[in-house]
């Protein structure tokens, strides 16, 4: 019954964006016998390893950043939890909290925190459009990777990034952006359940501008990304003879939505970065 449910939860998760999550959680733990990172990985080497090439791209976005030790770091999209932990570990801010909306993956966050026991990291179930629970003018450093593409408002989004970072703070934005104009045919249809709401770069822009939030840098990384994923035949395991179709179920979810996401990127999405702050009201 217990691998009936699996498949099941496999074959159903392009039907909701909260199916999605959960297969996907469950995917990746297995392929990589631990909880991993959700988004997507970073091409350096032609070595890495899936948890590497995903290190990588959490490294870059962070490289790109003023110092953030000692800094109360906020991650909006903070999904399970594990990038994280990883900053927390690697870079020594002084406290971070994880928002996301999805309680499944705040469970899993919580968990993983308890499991690695630290204090200074706090996982929230709450909404970036509007941040009951963030007070205001509080973050020294605002994170939000792969996360924006499914708010339906972004526009409250960029103001509650401007609310709750200090007069000065940092935030990083790393998003799937639209090279179309609009929506159209499938992805129309499709986009509804999966909570996507894609911005062109064109409404990102504009939308900045609106927000009183200042972008000091911007970037394409979508060649990097795509490299990434080329990559994943070097990171799939040999296939358990004892679980055998159990590993080929989760086999062909992982092949299938890496070769979702290099098509779509290869024809319409990009992956950008906008780095900027809230400035300083004059005295």
């Amino acid at each position: 019954m217990n691998m009936l449910r699996k498949f099941l939860k496999l074959s159903g998760t392009g039907f909701t964006n909260n199916q999605y999550y959960e297969s996907m959680n469950m995917a990746l733990k297995r392929l990589n016998n631990e909880y991993t990172m959700l988004h997507y990985p970073f091409y350096i080497n032609e070595s890495d390893s899936f948890v590497q090439a995903q290190n990588n791209l959490t490294d870059y976005c962070i490289s790109l950043l003023k110092p953030i030790k000692n800094k109360e770091i906020l991650e909006i999209g903070c999904g399970n939890g594990v990038q994280a932990l990883y900053i927390n570990a690697n870079y020594g801010p002084a406290r971070i909290t994880g928002i996301d909306i999805n309680k499944a993956n705040i469970d899993i966050a919580n968990s993983e925190k308890d499991r690695a026991d630290i204090d200074n990291v706090h996982f929230l179930v709450d909404d970036a459009q509007n941040l009951t629970q963030i007070p205001s003018n509080s973050a020294d450093v605002l994170l939000n990777i792969e996360s924006a593409f499914h708010y339906p408002d972004k526009s409250a989004f960029l103001k509650e990034v401007y609310r709750v970072l200090k007069p000065g703070g940092q935030f990083l934005i790393a998003d799937i952006v639209s090279t179309r104009k609009k929506r159209e045919g499938l992805m129309k249809i499709w986009g509804k359940p999966m909570g996507h709401h894609f911005w062109n770069r064109k409404r990102y822009e504009e939308e900045f501008l609106k927000s009183e939030l200042v972008i000091n840098y911007r970037e394409d990384i979508t060649q990097q990304v795509k490299k990434g994923w080329s990559m994943y035949r070097n990171w799939m395991p040999k296939i358990k003879k004892e679980l055998f179709l159990q590993n080929v179920a989760f086999r062909l979810f992982y092949i299938i939505n890496v070769r979702l996401n290099i098509y779509f990127l290869n024809r319409r999405q990009q992956y950008l970065i906008y780095v900027g702050y809230k400035p300083v009201p004059e005295s």
